[in-house]
């Protein structure tokens, strides 16, 4: 298969290299000429015999071309990634070809789609000829025939031309089962003067799908502290590679919410490393519902031949329930204070204009996330967050310095910490099998 793509794409390059014979128009004069000899000779048959080698002669030359670019999806080449160019190259998508026209004009069409394990990528059109095209409310899911309901939408980016009456979309939606066929593109225009709703039906073409490159069960675990990082599984195909997990299962979550010592992951840092070097990133997401708290990070496709493969986990931050209190001096600051191994350095505490500030410095991913200040018994809620500095220590550790802000002025101070958020470093690998 991937000779006869070589020589498609070599026969390409001939074409395009080809020059029109400077005799070329004398030639076909002449030609038309004789047929019209001929005719009035009553040789009709003969000119129908010329006329066919003509057209034969021409599509050896034009079939290969006519072939290449009729299995591909042009003009989306800005919005594609490298991957996503070299498959549609390979003639990897499906055509669709289809449109549909609202009551207003505005037209939108499914140029073609992608399909594999991971997603289905829709290429679509959305065209208004009075401009402004980029402010029309329009809404797109896929959906089925049968009972099974919605594939969801994940995502997209699409390309808007200079004169705002065109944009072309890629976007991402959940696989379709296998054995689905028939496919609705379904969308509403839900602007404010105007709502219509409209589909377009089109039958999967099996045979351009294009499965998976490797599927493996990754079972491992990372351990922050009391926090179990579980890493499920992975999930390459052509278009993009999948790794998911999971935090926290339901029971844990409803554990943790009465003892009120709930955790909210920010941000969990994790490089793919096929060979060495780092797959590109393309997006992640974490979610909690009946299932627990689970996650999943996006790269691009691997290599082909790929020998070694590695998950570096290397940062991870959340947001944490602490409920600590820490009485306030305003002649002498509190020494440094330790929440779940944080220092926190208070450096300043004065009135100033009818309020209070609190001077606090701490390493820069430390943050303070929900305080309030009891001042005299009453307790009052963080009005602003003043940022005053940082300063790189000698250990290459960054101190962040800010002031916190509180309406109102007192002589007792207690400052309630509730939630704090921290960065750890954690430089963990797993090695996944490839075979």
């Amino acid at each position: 298969m991937k000779k006869a793509e070589d020589m498609l794409k070599n026969k390409k390059k001939e074409l395009d290299l080809m020059e029109v014979p400077e005799n070329l128009e004398a030639r076909l004069r002449d030609a038309l000429k004789s047929r019209r000899m001929w005719y009035k000779k009553g040789g009709r048959w003969k000119s129908w015999i010329a006329v066919a080698v003509i057209a034969i002669l021409l599509a050896g030359y034009n079939f290969d071309t006519l072939a290449y670019y009729g299995k591909r999806l042009i003009g989306y080449d800005q919005i594609m990634n490298i991957t996503l160019k070299e498959l549609n190259e390979l003639g990897k998508g499906q055509v669709v070809d289809k449109s549909y026209t609202f009551s207003n004009g505005v037209s939108v069409t499914l140029d073609g789609i992608m399909l594999d394990e991971n997603r289905l990528i829709a290429f679509y059109t959305l065209k208004n000829s009075n401009g402004d095209v980029d402010d029309i409310n329009f809404n797109p899911y896929i959906s089925t025939t049968g009972f099974l309901g919605n594939y969801n939408m994940q995502g997209g980016q699409g390309e808007i031309n200079e004169d705002k009456t065109e944009i072309r979309w890629m976007m991402d939606f959940d696989p379709p089962y296998f054995f689905e066929k028939t496919l609705h593109f379904k969308f509403a225009i839900n602007d404010k003067d105007f709502h219509e709703e409209g589909k377009i039906t089109f039958t999967l073409d099996r045979s351009k799908a294009m499965g998976y490159t490797l599927k493996k069960a990754i079972n491992k675990n990372i351990h922050i502290d009391e926090t179990k990082i579980h890493f499920e599984d992975i999930l390459a195909s052509p278009t993009r590679t999948v790794i998911k997990g999971s935090i926290q299962n339901i029971v844990g979550l409803a554990v943790d919410q009465i003892k009120g010592e709930r955790f909210r992951p920010n941000y969990l840092d994790v490089s793919l490393m096929a060979d060495g070097k780092e797959i590109q990133k393309q997006g992640s997401g974490m979610s909690t519902d009946l299932k627990g708290m689970t996650f999943h990070f996006d790269y691009d496709a691997l290599p082909l031949n790929l020998e070694t493969l590695q998950l570096k986990i290397e940062r991870f931050s959340a947001d944490h329930d602490v409920h600590q209190q820490i009485d306030l001096d305003y002649e002498d600051p509190h020494a440094p204070i330790m929440i779940l191994d944080q220092r926190i350095d208070i450096n300043k505490v004065y009135q100033s204009n009818g309020n209070t500030y609190i001077t606090i410095a701490s390493e820069e991913s430390t943050i303070l996330t929900r305080v309030h200040l009891s001042i005299d018994g009453k307790i009052v809620s963080l009005e602003k967050t003043t940022t005053d500095g940082y300063e790189k220590l000698l250990d290459g550790t960054i101190l962040h310095t800010r002031t916190l802000e509180f309406a109102g002025c007192g002589k007792k101070l207690i400052l309630n910490v509730q939630r704090i958020s921290f960065e750890q470093e954690l430089d963990k690998v797993i090695n996944i099998p490839t075979n």
